[in-house]
């Protein structure tokens, strides 16, 4: 019996130890520090979908394309890193819109005004990837790929015959003619409004693409617009005209390097620690608020498949912001189609108060619409790129109602009311006349609390904000000239603009505090643990948290700019 235990006991130490050794092995892995020569070449890699931030999940570590906060912090580094002699970005194609290209593009060219070169070799792609190629130095094309930089499209879907086989009908409203988010569910095609609307968004993002182009690769604009109407051409026309500098092949790039270095991996550099971009005891804090707005807390993906940002979470950021004394700005960079009014009027409140202890400078990503612009307006200052889809001030409410398709697949309900209006929200019946004024009613409430809001803090009348309001979408540049933005501008200069807002001297080093935060291996470990498991095809939360979604402020999530 003594033997017997004795054994378990030497299989438990041994079991444990193996554990130790294998979860030391494993914090080795995400901890060390990689080796960077005294010289050489930062390469980074650009495809796919590019986000905001990274998850904060175990699963995702070291994995993904670089994300903008990966980008703008390291890309500081590089610039200051005597190891790091340039930059070759390999562009594939890219699933973002034209703000976040404009972005990663003045990233390298902040690098660049180091003296340090930048390189850009395309793959493969369109305009969107010749566009972030025109910022390098020099722009090198794939000779077996294939350059299509035709134009931007814009497609809407319609899915009111849909429903209607389905036996659904959408019982829905919206305030405001250009306010187009429900017409999805309502219209067979464009209305007057939705087709106006799209199609200027569209032609300036479009002259905002052309324009950007012609300055980065000194081009007359006029010359590079009517390259870009006849294209797709064959490659050999884009080097003639300018807009790449040549075609090759990958290996062909290091002979336009100043010199034969060996290159570092954009993944590999991100696990250095030094040098640091920003250190000193007065902070900027920087928080990414990007997602679909809703009440609870960040994370998971909405019904509609983006990412979820969580009123709770933004608030706590923010109020975490305003209660540190060594913060001395906060900017707030939100990539947000909007959501829900009560998940973005909370946030507004905690943007308020920290607004009046400190500056708070806005960095609008590709899109800041609805109540994503709702969440800026207590900004100090706010910042877009020209690309940026914003404004949308707008609401849409309603209901889809499923009494059809109860009725083809034998389902029936009966409901029982206390008052008038205690069921108004059943998906069994339309909305009544009476409550349809109720529903209408509160919406022109939220409309009207929305236009006094962007007139108190845009210094503009109410009426004249309803002229430009109506759920309208705007760009960056538009929204510039109609007095919604203070100014066009990034990242990076969002964080020189809270520098001089908080009063820091310009040769003063300052630090910088991220939110949301990365957690540690072992809290990952943690909180993996202790999780709830979720099934992904169980939609049945998602749906009872949209019951409480209306009355909405959200963009066209339709639109599609491609």
């Amino acid at each position: 019996m003594k033997r017997g235990a004795l054994i378990a006991l030497l299989v438990i130490v041994v079991i444990l130890l193996g554990l130790f050794i294998l979860g030391g092995f494993i914090y080795l892995q995400f901890t060390q520090e990689p080796y960077v020569p005294q010289k050489a070449y930062l390469k980074i890699e650009l495809s796919g979908t590019i986000h905001e931030t990274a998850p904060a999940r175990l699963l995702s570590m070291g994995g993904g394309e670089p994300t903008i906060h990966d980008l703008w912090y390291n890309l500081e580094r590089a610039a200051r890193d005597p190891r790091i002699r340039g930059v070759l970005v390999r562009i594939g194609y890219l699933d973002c819109g034209f703000a976040k290209v404009e972005e990663i593009g003045r990233l390298l060219k902040r690098f660049a005004d180091a003296k340090k070169p930048v390189t850009a070799f395309i793959v493969d792609g369109g305009l969107k990837e010749c566009y972030l190629a025109s910022f390098a130095d020099k722009a090198v094309m794939f000779k077996g790929g294939a350059l299509s930089v035709s134009g931007i499209g814009a497609e809407a879907v319609f899915l009111k015959n849909t429903l209607s086989k389905l036996g659904v009908q959408a019982d829905m409203f919206h305030i405001g003619d250009y306010k187009t988010a429900s017409n999805t569910f309502t219209e067979e095609r464009m209305t007057p409004a939705h087709r106006e609307s799209t199609q200027a968004l569209i032609d300036d993002l479009y002259q905002a693409v052309i324009d950007g182009l012609a300055a980065n690769r000194k081009l007359d604009a006029a010359k590079v617009r009517d390259l870009v109407d006849r294209s797709p051409l064959p490659q050999e026309e884009y080097v003639k005209a300018g807009l790449v500098d040549s075609l090759g092949y990958e290996d062909d790039l290091f002979k336009l390097m100043p010199a034969t270095l060996p290159e570092v991996t954009f993944r590999t550099y991100a696990k250095t620690r030094s040098p640091l971009p920003f250190s000193g005891s007065k902070k900027i804090a920087v928080i990414f608020a990007a997602g679909e707005i809703n009440l609870g807390r960040s994370g998971g993906s909405s019904l509609f498949g983006g990412e979820v940002l969580g009123a709770d979470t933004l608030a706590e950021q923010l109020r975490s912001a305003r209660n540190n004394s060594a913060v001395k700005a906060v900017v707030l960079r939100v990539d947000s189609p909007g959501g829900s009014a009560v998940a973005s009027d909370i946030i507004l409140r905690e943007a308020e108060l920290l607004a009046a202890k400190k500056p708070l400078v806005i960095s609008m990503s590709d899109m800041a619409a609805s109540g994503g612009y709702w969440i800026s307006l207590a900004a100090s200052r706010i910042l877009a790129q020209p690309e940026t889809i914003t404004a949308s001030i707008g609401v849409i409410s309603g209901k889809l109602v499923l009494k059809g398709l109860y009725d083809k697949i034998g389902v029936t309900k009966e409901i029982l009311r206390t008052s008038p209006y205690a069921a108004m929200y059943s998906d069994y019946e339309p909305f009544s006349e009476a409550e349809r004024q109720k529903v209408i009613g509160d919406m022109q409430r939220i409309y009207g609390e929305f236009l006094a809001k962007v007139a108190r803090n845009r210094k503009m009348d109410k009426p004249a904000v309803d002229r430009i309001a109506r759920g309208r979408v705007w760009s960056g540049r538009a929204a510039l000239r109609l007095k919604l933005v203070d100014a066009m501008g990034g990242l990076g200069a969002a964080v020189d603009e809270a520098r001089k807002l908080a009063r820091i001297p310009a040769g003063e080093r300052f630090g910088i505090r991220v939110y949301p935060q990365k957690k540690s291996f072992f809290e990952m470990i943690f909180e993996l643990a202790g999780a709830k498991a979720r099934n992904p095809l169980d939609v049945r939360e998602r749906l009872q948290a949209y019951r409480n979604y209306f009355p909405a402020m959200a963009l066209p999530f339709a639109l599609r700019c491609f």
